[in-house]
């Protein structure tokens, strides 16, 4: 299989810098962050990234240390920057899918799903491009 990446993350804040794989399989996931939904950051929509919490610095593992207003980058493959800001962190039940399907259809959404590895429920990071 062709491993192919969807772009870069970048968080400041929490000293995070991955490259993205462009699709999601529990091998790829041990690597690196993977987009599992959503087209391009040009385009209107939901892009989902999923990356493992092994409490420590790794991966998202230190998502939950981010705030409103912090700053997300995403680099595509051509190099362009696209800017996030996080809007809101929350948790479900690693059941639901309502952090994937629900969101606003004429926005450009970037949510990061890690799990919280003390109640198994899954820690959501919703951020706008600016």
């Amino acid at each position: 299989m062709q491993i192919i990446y969807f772009g870069i993350i970048q968080i400041p804040k929490i000293d995070l810098y991955y490259p993205v794989f462009s699709h999601l399989t529990e091998e790829l996931l041990k690597s690196s962050p993977c987009k599992f939904y959503g087209d391009t950051p040009s385009v209107n929509g939901n892009i989902c990234i999923a990356g493992h919490n092994y409490d420590n610095r790794l991966f998202f593992s230190k998502l939950s240390s981010l705030s409103s207003n912090d700053i997300i980058y995403i680099f595509d493959n051509n190099g362009f920057k696209y800017v996030y800001s996080v809007y809101n962190i929350y948790e479900v039940p690693s059941s639901d899918l309502s952090p994937v399907l629900n969101y606003e259809q004429n926005e450009k959404i970037l949510t990061l799903v890690t799990c919280n590895n003390f109640n198994n429920n899954r820690i959501i990071v919703r951020a706008k491009q600016k």
